[in-house]
């Protein structure tokens, strides 16, 4: 059994974010013959890190993407082989029955992230919120994830040199806010629009935040 079900979709920039589930033997053939990360051997790696390794390939699939490589730098940031004109970003989040697999193309500098509700987040909090993004957001897992997410897509897109605490910021005015627009984050004080949603499987699956930008809108 395989399946890749797509939730979130954007075209400019061009992005999608699903749930995927496959079985071992499923994993393994396709781990065997994929040429989506041809630098990596796929096929040596556990069952949970292939699962995550074919849901991205699903997901690029799902962008028309078919054929596009993927390599990675010293700094494990993803990079098109061959194509230095298009930036890309991955992300990916396992669960105990599967897996988040988000991924973004563009012609510029994007980051794309999906980060899960945690209650760990709260005590993390104070290494990559300041005091005011802190009094801001309050002590909400959802709240926390999502913030999370932005500065996680911020950090993917114009990395690796930034300290979420003091070179990232997030301007937060409410989760509704937030869900029904595009927010801002501030990378050294260069401000940026970015996208938030939640996702949900109609299953009973723990929802995730993605995060996508900067964008446009």
């Amino acid at each position: 059994m395989a399946d890749f079900t797509v939730i979130f979709k954007s075209l400019a920039p061009l992005a999608t974010a699903g749930f995927g589930e496959c079985d071992k033997s499923g994993m393994a053939e396709w781990a065997a013959a994929q040429d989506r990360f041809p630098h990596r051997d796929v096929a040596a790696l556990p069952p949970a890190r292939q699962l995550e390794h074919w849901c991205v390939d699903q997901a690029f699939h799902a962008i028309g993407q078919p054929d596009l490589r993927i390599a990675h730098n010293a700094d494990g940031k993803p990079k098109a082989v061959g194509r230095p004109e298009i930036h890309v970003s991955i992300a990916h989040h396992s669960t105990s029955d599967g897996c988040w697999a988000a991924v973004a193309c563009s012609d510029s500098a994007i980051g794309i992230d999906v980060e899960a509700e945690r209650d760990q987040l709260q005590r993390i909090a104070p290494r990559f919120l300041s005091e005011t993004e802190r009094a801001a957001l309050g002590a909400s897992p959802a709240a926390l994830a999502a913030a999370w997410a932005v500065k996680e897509c911020m950090f993917k897109a114009f990395g690796p040199a930034l300290d979420f605490r003091a070179d990232l910021k997030v301007e937060w005015s409410g989760m509704e806010t937030a869900e029904a627009a595009v927010i801002t984050g501030s990378v050294r004080g260069q401000a940026g629009r970015y996208r938030l949603a939640q996702l949900r499987m109609a299953d009973g699956h723990a929802p995730v935040w993605l995060a996508l930008g900067p964008v446009n809108q």
